[in-house]
Formats: C-alpha cells, structure tokens, sequence
C-alpha cells in the first residue's frame, strides 16, 4: 500500500524510487546492509511506498533500465542519457534533498564508495544544483544520519 510522501509535491513515490534503486543498481546484487540502512532512516516511508514495493521497483530496474550500470566503473555516454532521465522525474526541491541524502548514505553502506558511485552522486548533485556540503548541511540540520 503507497503512504504520503513528507514533502508535498507532485514528485510521484515511483520516480523517486526510481532514483534510490539507481544507487543500488550500481552494485551486482541487492545489499541487505543498503536495505538494513534504508529501514533505519524510514526511507520507504519517506518516499511514499512500502518496502515490497520498493523492491519490486529495485529489482525491475536491475534487470531493466539501470542493469547496465553495474557493470561498468564510469557512466558511458548512453548510461548519462538514463540517469538524466530518472533523475529528471523528481522536481521538487524538499523531495530531491532527500534522496540526495539517501543515495549519500546509500554509497557508503558498505565502508567504500566504489568509482560508479562517486560519478552517479556526482551527477545527481550537479542536475539538481547542490553540493555535497550543501547536502551535508542539510544532515546536520535534520540529524539524519
């Protein structure tokens, strides 16, 4: 069952899924310790969909839209074109904070933040205008860890 997002918005809980599986995609599998840190924070709630369905999301691109990605140790000029996309589906400024804090928390779960994943967060922050003081701030602020 979809919850409310905690920002209002028209950013649909799907888009920003989206964007967290993307984070996880850059690995082979599915990390329990990723998963395990996304419960922590309430990252299913916060973005507006229950766990099941969250998974059912990060699978589907694994196979899918982002499978390329973990395959690889930079972004190809056809994987920029899919990330743009996916991060295109998120606008409001609240929503994309979030899953930057997300996806920083995400690329360090397992101790080391892999190549792909420093250019992936990267990205994300230069489209959406921020960096990563600002989104370190942003922690701070709400005591998100």
């Amino acid at each position: 069952m979809t919850t409310h997002t905690d920002h209002r918005s028209n950013d649909s809980p799907v888009a920003m899924a989206h964007v967290v599986a993307m984070f996880m995609a850059t690995q082979p599998d599915l990390d329990p310790r990723e998963l395990r840190m996304l419960e922590g924070l309430d990252a299913f709630r916060r973005i507006g969909m229950s766990k099941p369905e969250f998974l059912r999301i990060a699978r589907q691109d694994r196979t899918g839209s982002c499978q390329a990605l973990a395959g690889h140790d930079w972004l190809h000029a056809d994987d920029v074109a899919i990330v743009d996309r996916i991060l295109d589906g998120v606008h409001d400024a609240g929503n994309r904070l979030l899953l930057c804090r997300l996806a920083g928390c995400l690329i360090a779960t397992d101790g080391r933040i892999e190549e792909l994943e420093s250019i992936l967060y990267d990205r994300m922050l230069s489209r959406w205008g921020y960096t990563r003081s600002s989104v370190a701030q942003a922690i701070l602020a709400e005591h998100v860890y």
